[in-house]
């Protein structure tokens, strides 16, 4: 009984030790395993004995390895617990201390009453972690961290190339972090009612050959009207086409995620993705998308505004060339020439004419004529009806008249019955000064709604010009006509001779006097 007491007491011992160094998963594999032994022990059935022996030992063994791995971690943990200053013989009070400022984390002690100072002394000789790994890399090759032939785009006389480089670039990461079949960027053009390709990152052989598809009710279009995110988690084949109309034929997507891309607070394109597998995207993948959508935002930010500057820059190449011309030889022919080249160069056109006022026929009179088309148009010369076209309207207004769609207006352009059979856009600008309006500039493109605010802000820059120079000339033959004596002789002019010899030969001839000339 005593030998039974003793075994009983270190049983307990053994219990309790095992018990503090034990999790709750352990505690209970140690109990089954008790369990089972007794069981093993107690059993009348052959197998049950059997199977709970077996049980025991498969407790005993996980118990073994699970304690052996805890002793292996407190060794390891107890070799990077580290005292710098440590005194032999002296009691210490000790605190663990995190230092953040090391490279890697590392837990260590500090002696209570000196551990301010410590902390102190390490923070200004910061070292790094006594254990370091390094792993060597060294199949790889320049061209994976940098583009090669980014100089290609910087050479390049407008920004487009940049955007588009850069635009393919983000297209490129989008596919590989959205894990997508296609990523594709499309721009909503209202006017015209149409989805316009920009640029896709795709691996499908399907893919559409054009660049435009009309706003429908496929989703790409319903994202670009509502300009709210659409997820699509499974698409039957049946309605593929219908709902994807970027793809030629069926190519088995299954998934689709797209969001509006905004400029200026307006839905101005739509980022689009898909997938072959089914349940691909969720609402998480709306904050990638969203973060893509605001960069693209962001590279359309910058590309306006260095065209912007380029455009500046073209207007004032523009306004030198002219004034260049003015200065070489200052006549209103060349003036007249110089504003219909350089018109020509800054926007978009296929017909230009310029109207000017005809002292001989007492009427507004075609004076230049320029056309990049065999369409049948006007050939010059031709006396324009001041008060029914729109050229007329536009010089007794002194008004830009800007016409989106010709089919829209009845007005004629010149006069009543013009063999002209275009119906696209029409521009009209009075070349005016301060004082009067010596005619206009009107421009026409096939196209309808080709000319913005910007083309006109771009043409009044030159017209403006034109109109300072033609007053200028004007002026001058106002001198010519009314002064009397010449500034560079000092004598009377030649017209001012004349009507003096006209007006003593008519006093002779009154008087019967005799007339000399000297």
């Amino acid at each position: 009984m005593k030998t039974l007491g003793l075994l009983t007491v270190e049983v307990k011992g053994l219990l309790s030790v095992l018990l503090q160094r034990c999790s709750l998963t352990d505690a209970g594999v140690l109990f089954v395993g008790l369990f089972m032994l007794t069981l093993s022990l107690f059993a009348n059935a052959l197998e049950v004995k059997i199977i709970s022996f077996v049980l025991f030992i498969i407790a005993l063994s996980y118990l073994y390895l699970s304690l052996r791995a805890k002793q292996i971690g407190e060794r390891i943990g107890s070799n990077s617990i580290t005292d710098d200053n440590k005194t032999e013989g002296q009691p210490m009070s000790k605190k663990i201390v995190f230092d953040d400022l090391r490279t890697s984390p590392t837990v260590h002690f500090e002696e209570g009453e000196d551990a301010g100072e410590r902390r102190a002394s390490r923070q200004s000789d910061l070292r790094p972690s006594s254990i370091s790994v390094k792993r060597e890399v060294s199949d790889f090759d320049i061209a994976d961290f940098f583009d090669l032939n980014t100089e290609s785009f910087k050479s390049e006389s407008e920004p487009r190339a940049e955007f588009d480089f850069l635009l393919s670039k983000v297209l490129s990461v989008a596919k590989e972090v959205l894990f997508a079949h296609s990523v594709v960027l499309f721009w909503a053009n209202r006017d015209k009612h149409q989805m316009v390709l920009e640029a896709k990152a795709t691996d499908s052989e399907c893919f559409m050959s054009g660049r435009r598809f009309a706003i429908q009710t496929d989703v790409v279009s319903q994202i670009a009207l509502s300009g709210k995110p659409q997820i699509v988690t499974q698409v039957n084949p049946i309605s593929e086409k219908d709902l994807f109309p970027y793809y030629n034929q069926v190519d088995f997507v299954k998934s689709f995620i797209g969001a509006p891309v905004y400029f200026d607070q307006n839905v101005v394109a739509v980022l689009a993705a898909d997938s072959r597998m089914e349940d691909a995207y969720g609402a998480e993948t709306l904050a990638l998308m969203g973060q893509f959508t605001k960069l693209i935002s962001a590279l359309l930010q910058t590309y306006t505004g260095k065209y912007d500057l380029l455009v500046d820059s073209e207007i004032l190449r523009a306004v030198k060339q002219m004034e260049d011309a003015f200065y070489q030889d200052f006549k209103l022919k060349n003036v007249l020439e110089s504003l219909m080249t350089e018109s020509s160069r800054l926007v978009n056109w296929d017909f230009l004419t310029l109207v000017l006022y005809d002292e001989e026929q007492r009427g507004w009179v075609v004076r230049n004529v320029m056309k990049r088309t065999e369409e049948p148009y006007l050939k010059g010369n031709e006396t324009i009806e001041f008060g029914t076209s729109l050229v007329g309207s536009s010089i007794k207004g002194n008004t830009v008249r800007s016409i989106a769609d010709m089919t829209t207006v009845s007005e004629p352009r010149y006069f009543e019955g013009e063999n002209i059979s275009l119906h696209g856009s029409f521009l009209v600008l009075p070349i005016s000064s301060a004082r009067k309006c010596y005619g206009a500039l009107a421009v026409e493109s096939q196209h309808v709604g080709n000319y913005s605010a910007r083309d006109i802000e771009i043409l009044q820059h030159l017209v403006n010009l034109v109109a300072r120079a033609t007053e200028i000339l004007y002026l001058q033959e106002v001198v010519k006509e009314y002064v009397i004596v010449d500034e560079v002789t000092g004598t009377c002019t030649k017209k001012q001779l004349l009507q003096r010899i006209g007006a003593e030969i008519q006093h002779a001839d009154d008087f019967g006097a005799d007339l000399s000339l000297v």
